[in-house]
Parts: structure tokens; C-alpha cells; sequence
């Protein structure tokens, strides 16, 4: 109970006969307080204030405060257990100040790709290109392409993936495994986006190698030029493609001229660069959320849920989705080619 300066006031009114709620009028105090104070008098037979047991707070000296604040200045990645160890002092205590003393908070590692000097000069420039040709171009005619690998098993996560049990159990066959399959079965999945429709998805089976003959023929030819001469019936589109070597080999590069002039070439679209590409940096992740934690008997089993999930992606994700490219645009060339997520 938090001290209250009427406590003497409260005693000698109570003593007289007064009640809780007369003593609370007269005083102009809140009526739960008397009460307390009333409580604690028939309790210990006067209002005084017991002293709190406990250890005194001598641990959360000035001095471990400075020391926690210089080593975590020298190495913001210190484990707070290993502070506290090499310290000799509670964990609690450490987590304490820096809490609520230093006013940090432990946060995840952001996730992106290593570049080096070379590779941001080179975004860096591509990224000005890119928004000066969506000038002239509309982002929205883009159609933006990659492909990922599928497995039949959900990657575990241990951090999540719990079981409560004794602790004698805990050494038992009753302790689950979590685990995956050596070489899990797998399909490789092309796709496409714009902002105002999905390509079919493409399966690519595990033993095909995609060399520019099986990425011209199945991917280009059979699935992407019918969709586009469909979808776009005739009207402007862009494609984007990565530059794997399937993509950029000559006789590709052909096709492409032929049946999708205007695509983004090399001087335009930059390397190591999924953070602006809507299927890498949105798509996928919403595609792998839909059958997350879902184990599949086959490979055909995971393309059907694949499907499914393909299909419920609506126009007004695809839409938000695609918009969104030339803020990143902008914000890389703000990072000058670096990892820019953290400005958005």
C-alpha cells in the first residue's frame, strides 16, 4: 500500500468513532484509502507504516550501471545472461537496467542480402534509372517474376514448436523430435504479378534442370505469353526477370525480344536486389504464410495447396503490393544503394 500523509489524521479520527466514509468527507480523501488505513489499524493497532522486508536495491549500483552501458556500447550483441555471469549478479538485475535505467529493448536482427561497396554504387545507379523510366512507364504494366523452391515439410521452428511436460518426462521418449528430412521432396515454383493480376503458377519438377531451353519453352512460351496476350489483350506490359543465366543467355534474350520487347535488360534491373521485387520482398512470404505448419504427404499434395492459396491472393493486395515499388525505388537511392527496409 502506497504511504499516505492522513495516516495520523486518519488514526485520530477513527479512534473518536468516526466511519471510513465520514473521515473520507471530512478529509477530502478517497474513501478506499481510509479504508486501507482502517484496516491496518485493526490489524496492528496503530497506522504506522511497516518497514518492507526484502533485500535493499544495492545491486543497481551507479557503477554496474556504467559498466553494463560501457559493454554494451562496446557490443550491443552481449548477451544479457553472459553480462549477468561475468558480473555475478542476477539476470533480473541486468535486464532491470537495461530496461529500465538505460531504456534499451532487445530487438530481432534485420533480414537482408550482404552487398558489398560495388553492388550498392550499382543499385544505386539502377535505382535512378528505374524511377526515371517510371516516368514515362507505368509500375503497374510490370510484370514481376521469380521463382522459389517448395518443400512437402514445413521448415521447424524451435522457438515456437513446444511441449509441456515433467522433468522427468523431459528425458523421456515422450520428448518429441523436431525434425526434417534430409533431402525433403520439392518443386520448384515460378510466378508472376502485376498489379492488376497473377500468372499461373509454373511447377518445375526437382530433376529439371532450368537451362534456358526448359525456362524459354515452359516458362516464357507455354504459361507467360499466352497469359500475357490475354490478360494484357494487346495493351503495354514490362517484364522483369533476375539475370540468372537461363535468363540472360542469347537465345533468351532472343525470345524476349521478340515476344516481350521492353523488358527490364540489365542496365536497368539490378543484381541482388529482392527487396524490390514484389515477389520476393511481399509474395512469397504471403504464399508460404497460407500453408504454413502443414505437412505434405506428396509433391502433388503441396502444388494443390499451392493453387489454392494462389488463387486467394485478391487484386487489392496485388495493387498495394506493386504501388509500393516505387517507394522502395526512392528509398534505396536514399540508402545510396544499401539496405533501405528500415526507411520505409
Amino acid at each position: 500500500m502506497k504511504s499516505s500523509p492522513h495516516r495520523p489524521s486518519i488514526e485520530l479520527l477513527f479512534k473518536r468513532g468516526l466511519g471510513s466514509a465520514e473521515i473520507a468527507r471530512r478529509l477530502q480523501i478517497s474513501s478506499s484509502t481510509v479504508r486501507n488505513v482502517v484496516a491496518a489499524i485493526k490489524k496492528r493497532g496503530d497506522a504506522s507504516e511497516v518497514k518492507k522486508s526484502g533485500r535493499p536495491r544495492s545491486v543497481n549500483t551507479r557503477n554496474t550501471r556504467a559498466i553494463i552501458k560501457k559493454r554494451i556500447i562496446r557490443n550491443d550483441g552481449l548477451s544479457l545472461n553472459r553480462m549477468a555471469s561475468q558480473l555475478g549478479i542476477p539476470r533480473s538485475t541486468v535486464q532491470s537496467i537495461v530496461k529500465n535505467d538505460l531504456k534499451l529493448k532487445s530487438y530481432k536482427l534485420r533480414r537482408g542480402q550482404y552487398l558489398s561497396d560495388k553492388s550498392k554504387a550499382m543499385r544505386l545507379e539502377k535505382c535512378r534509372k528505374l524511377l526515371q523510366h517510371f516516368q514515362v512507364r507505368r509500375v503497374s504494366d510490370v510484370i514481376w517474376t521469380d521463382e522459389k523452391i517448395f518443400t512437402i515439410e514445413p521448415l521447424p521452428n524451435r522457438q515456437y514448436q513446444r511441449q509441456l511436460l515433467s522433468k522427468d518426462d523431459s528425458m523421456s521418449p515422450k520428448r518429441r523430435l523436431a525434425h526434417n528430412r534430409l533431402f525433403p521432396k520439392s518443386v520448384m515454383v515460378w510466378a508472376g504479378i502485376t498489379a492488376t493480376g497473377k500468372t499461373p503458377l509454373v511447377f518445375i519438377e526437382r530433376n529439371v534442370k532450368i537451362n534456358s531451353e526448359v525456362y524459354q519453352k515452359i516458362v516464357l512460351m507455354d504459361n507467360l505469353l499466352p497469359w500475357v496476350t490475354q490478360h494484357f489483350a494487346g495493351g503495354p506490359f514490362i517484364l522483369q526477370q533476375d539475370w540468372a543465366p537461363s535468363h540472360g543467355s542469347r537465345s533468351t534474350l532472343a525470345v524476349l525480344e521478340a515476344h516481350f520487347p521492353g523488358f527490364l535488360d540489365k542496365n536497368l534491373w539490378p543484381a541482388s536486389s529482392p527487396d524490390l521485387n514484389p515477389m520476393d520482398f511481399s509474395v512469397w512470404g504471403m504464399l508460404e504464410g497460407k500453408i504454413a505448419g502443414k505437412v505434405f504427404a506428396t509433391v502433388d499434395d503441396l502444388k494443390a495447396a499451392l493453387e489454392v492459396a494462389w488463387a486467394s491472393i485478391d487484386d487489392g493486395y496485388l495493387r498495394r503490393t506493386v504501388n509500393s515499388v516505387k517507394k522502395r525505388l526512392r528509398a534505396c537511392v536514399k540508402a545510396r544503394g544499401s539496405n533501405f527496409e528500415i526507411l520505409l
